[in-house]
């Protein structure tokens, strides 16, 4: 009698510790999805300021005409990627944007009249806040990965986890073009 209740604890122990693991995977699957959302929400802010931006800074100054395709082109294809797409392919179509961006910006300031323009200077402004707030939610879906990833990789979680249906999830990385300096001609 008393191995049944000590076989009968193991199980339920056993059983606890795998509903548990189970349950944990899952909330840190969920902060994953949810920073990945928040990104894109951030994106979204972006993709609605740069047509005022762009349209702002051509009444504005006489920059070269292919700065403000390259960023609306940029924009219709960053937009069309989904929320859905692998992480590499959305760093890299939202890397060339913010390159795109950045090149427009430093062409804007290379110009002190320009600069004085209160309507341009304001939405400078808002897409720089909106740039540094995406790169913060890169950092928090990073560290939500980190945490998740971990999570399946450890013992003895990484005897269930993969046989339960959790993944590795990939990181948001910085393109190469992005590690590099932008480079801009007048």
């Amino acid at each position: 009698m008393e191995i049944f209740i000590v076989l009968l604890v193991v199980i339920v122990g056993i059983l606890g510790y795998v509903w548990s693991l189970y349950n944990g995977l899952v909330v840190a699957r969920k902060r994953v999805e949810v920073s990945w959302h928040d990104i894109d929400v951030q994106l979204k802010k972006r993709y609605d300021l740069l047509p005022d931006l762009v349209e702002t800074a051509k009444k504005s100054a006489n920059l070269d005409e292919s700065i403000f395709t390259k960023v609306t082109e940029l924009r219709s294809k960053a937009m069309s990627t989904t929320v859905n797409a692998d992480p590499a392919q959305r760093a890299a179509v939202e890397s060339q944007l913010s390159n795109a961006v950045h090149g427009l910006q430093v062409a804007v300031e290379a110009y002190p009249d320009i600069k004085a323009h209160a309507e341009l200077g304001q939405l400078m402004n808002m897409n720089r806040d909106i740039e540094d707030k995406i790169a913060y939610s890169r950092q928090f879906y990073n560290q939500n990965v980190l945490d998740y990833n971990t999570r399946i990789e450890v013992f003895p979680a990484v005897l269930f986890a993969r046989s339960m249906g959790f993944q590795p999830s990939k990181p948001f990385e910085a393109a190469e073009s992005e590690r590099s300096d932008v480079k801009v001609s007048f």
